[in-house]
């Protein structure tokens, strides 16, 4: 399930005005469609129970620890996008790649949720692409290791899809965290605008070994090295066996004593 600020533009197929729950409902459709395997609902809530009701009542699984863990986007009047794979008929197999889902909403500040991964039972790690004017950072580290920038910089002339969505947006920054403890993760990542623009480049080398057949270069190097070594010393041995050894000299007899 997805989350946005409510309030705002958003593109797409379904253009219904955000409805807020009407007398005696807690829960508010602003519109739900099908969009290929998926159906997709967008909603408002004002009891974070009866959005869980909601939500299971229409064919959306969820942990039972959610309803908990949506509490303060309920008091901050949020807006759920909630997805699900649903194919045509209960016996239908979905095949091959999905699609990407691109959700588009106006908002005031930046802000990646975060609160319902401390629902993870393993570490978790974070990779966020953020597309702005300039270089962005996380405000804290919310429970995780220091968030690190493995790439930023401006994209000069970028095309496809990631030029229209650089447009007016040039300056792209990688971020990466990793989240050994899940459960202590605080809030959601606000994001702002570092102290400067200054690029990085993330350098990795991958170090492997040549290989000739298979067998590593270094054990033919050094294996060859080892046998001309040994092959060196034995014709020096068989020179050394095949020199002539010249006689002794003669040895002259002692003189006669008187």
């Amino acid at each position: 399930m997805a989350l946005r600020r409510a309030g705002g533009r958003r593109r797409g197929r379904d253009r219904a005005a955000a409805a807020a729950p009407g007398p005696g409902a807690a829960v508010g459709v602003v519109g739900r469609q099908r969009l290929g395997p998926f159906d997709v609902a967008r909603l408002t809530a004002t009891d974070p129970a009866a959005l869980d009701s909601w939500l299971r009542a229409n064919g959306f699984t969820l942990p039972a620890r959610l309803k908990t863990a949506l509490t303060p986007y309920v008091a901050e009047h949020w807006e759920y996008v909630a997805i699900r794979l649903a194919p045509d008929t209960a016996s239908a197999t979905l095949r091959g790649a999905l699609d990407p889902l691109h959700l588009t909403f106006a908002a005031d500040r930046a802000v990646y949720p975060m609160r319902l991964s401390r629902l993870a039972a393993t570490p978790q790690s974070l990779g966020l692409y953020v597309l702005a004017a300039h270089r962005m950072e996380p405000a804290t580290a919310i429970g995780g290791l220091p968030p690190r920038t493995v790439y930023a910089g401006r994209l000069t002339n970028p095309g496809g899809a990631l030029g229209t969505l650089a447009r007016g947006t040039p300056y792209l920054t990688a971020l990466t965290q990793q989240f050994p403890q899940p459960a202590r993760i605080s809030g959601d990542h606000e994001l702002r605008r570092a102290a400067s623009d200054t690029p990085v480049q993330q350098v990795i080398y991958d170090d492997e070994l040549d290989r000739v057949a298979g067998i590593p270069a270094w054990l033919l190097t050094v294996g060859g090295l080892a046998v001309l070594l040994v092959a060196a010393l034995a014709v020096l041995a068989v020179r050394r066996a095949r020199r002539p050894v010249p006689p002794p000299p003669p040895v002259a007899p002692p003189p006669p004593l008187a």
